[in-house]
């Protein structure tokens, strides 16, 4: 199954010089792109691909890879400093890091970002370079069924978001699937919610909900502070490696969302979001403190931020082995494959032996520069929290208005952006959960589709009908009951002590 010829060709292949050269080069413009919110990586590669056609195959490949995992990483620079994720699956980052930001905790949570978007981007790698040729066969296996499994699991992250009171979670839930109904329904192409407005024939668009509820919502309360962070400003790089040494500390919950991660990555269509939100709710739900997350609590920034980079590895699995992208990032990476003359798919390990080992293995390369570069870097951007707002308001306004406006290039989506902005800031007010209404729009389209595939193509039975939907049903009843088993074994704890 292993050929150590291939996987020697392929490290040749990758120790070149000019394609060490463009993995920085591709890392570095990745870098950039995930630390400016709106910005999308997905964008930026669509427009490099043209001119990868100059370049040979392994060197495009390996620099779009480098670009994608370093816009995954540099992604929770904004949503801890400013409250703004740079990518969409750096959304979960927000619950605890921007708490931390606002304590003059910055350094400190940017370095335990990096530290475990480090571990999660290496185990990730490390888990795609072992298990690819095991990997491919086994998620030929995830029909409609599956998926819809996979999406109500995610959804029972819901509970533990939802803080004390469950019922305001669940109605930011169910208004969250509602949103995710607008527009073309995907089995018949019939309007909803549309009102006649053909930009949401698509439906309502993801990246200016993101920047409307995080990032302009918050914009708007910042409006009355003198500053992100209240409090005082820590010197040196003592309190950024302090953050590597806290990472660390927290080993259970960096290898626990390192591998729910990879696998939601490995599943196709998942994505980071979804996987940072899993094991973000899972750190909580076995937590011995659950009642500290949501304040800066830096097990729920390990998770996050651990897991959505092992996301970004494990979803390379299935575009190369079956060639299903699971996010636009991918999917601009398969046509950059294509373009090439290097076909994904089930005999890619059979046909491109060694160009699939060098994409792998750069994949860890890529990883080890999030620390490299993002360590050194980290005490320039926490700066950033302690600007005065009547500065930065202004800086974090036009960053706004241009993300929303480049993702499609739609005045529209500016008008969408501050609608969910204006929504995020009644949330916040009335207290009822974003990252409950968010998950639940992110997820509701594909829980949508994929009951109604199953429903038409076998009926309900097919839920029950595989090992893995089983599975799933066992794994979806344990995360529910896993915060009442913690809250006795607390209680019992405290009866003892």
């Amino acid at each position: 199954m292993y050929d150590l010829d291939a996987v020697a060709a392929g490290l040749q292949n990758l120790f070149q010089l000019h394609v060490l050269a463009s993995l920085l080069v591709g890392f570095a413009l990745g870098f950039i792109v995930g630390a400016i919110p709106g910005f999308n990586d997905a964008n930026l590669m669509a427009i490099l691909l043209p001119f990868t056609l100059f370049l040979d195959a392994m060197t495009a490949i390996v620099a779009m890879s480098a670009l994608y995992f370093g816009a995954q990483a540099a992604g929770s620079i904004p949503a801890i400093l400013i409250n703004v994720p740079g990518t969409p699956g750096t959304a979960a980052s927000t619950l605890e890091g921007y708490p931390m930001a606002r304590r003059g905790q910055a350094g400190l949570a940017l370095g335990i970002s990096f530290a475990a978007s480090t571990f999660g981007a290496v185990f990730g790698s490390v888990a795609a370079i072992v298990l690819s040729p095991i990997i491919g066969a086994f998620a030929l296996r995830f029909g409609p069924a599956e998926m819809f499994m996979i999406a109500v699991f995610g959804l029972t992250v819901v509970s533990s978001l939802t803080g004390d009171d469950i019922w305001k979670g669940l109605l930011a839930s169910a208004f969250g699937v509602l949103i995710a109904m607008v527009g073309a329904d995907g089995m018949t192409a019939f309007e909803r919610g549309t009102f006649g407005i053909l930009h949401l024939y698509d439906g309502v668009p993801l990246i200016p909900v993101l920047l409307g509820l995080f990032g302009f919502s918050e914009v708007l309360f910042l409006m009355r502070e003198q500053a992100v962070a209240s409090g005082e400003s820590v010197r040196g790089k003592g309190e950024i490696f302090r953050g590597v040494r806290e990472c660390l500390r927290h080993r259970v919950t960096l290898l626990r969302s390192s591998i729910i991660g990879t696998i939601i990555g490995i599943i196709p269509g998942a994505g980071a979001t979804i996987g940072s939100f899993v094991a973000y709710g899972q750190a909580r739900q076995w937590s011995r403190e659950p009642e500290k997350f949501g304040t800066g609590h830096p097990d729920g920034l390990v998770a996050t931020d651990s897991a959505n980079n092992a996301v970004a590895a494990g979803a390379v699995v299935p575009l190369l082995t079956l060639g299903l992208p699971g996010s636009a990032s991918a999917t601009v990476m398969l046509a950059a494959l294509v373009l090439h003359g290097v076909r994904p798919g089930p005999r890619f390990f059979l046909n491109f032996q060694t160009e699939a080992y060098t994409i792998l293995f750069s994949l860890f390369i890529a990883s080890a520069l999030i620390a490299l570069v993002g360590l050194p870097a980290a005490r320039s951007f926490r700066a950033v929290a302690f600007l005065p707002t009547r500065i930065l308001v202004p800086i974090v306004g036009v960053l706004l208005f241009t993300g929303a406006f480049a993702w499609r290039f739609l005045g529209f989506d500016i008008l969408v952006m501050v609608v969910f902005g204006l929504l995020g800031v009644a949330m916040k007010v009335g207290g009822y959960p974003i990252p409950a209404f968010l998950l639940a729009f992110i997820l509701g389209s594909l829980l949508e589709t994929c009951f109604l595939q199953t429903v038409r193509i076998g009926g309900y039975g097919l839920f029950f009908g595989s090992p893995i939907t089983i599975t799933l049903w066992v794994l979806t009843i344990l995360s529910l009951l896993a915060p009442v088993i913690m809250k006795l074994g607390r209680r019992r704890d405290k009866a003892r002590g």
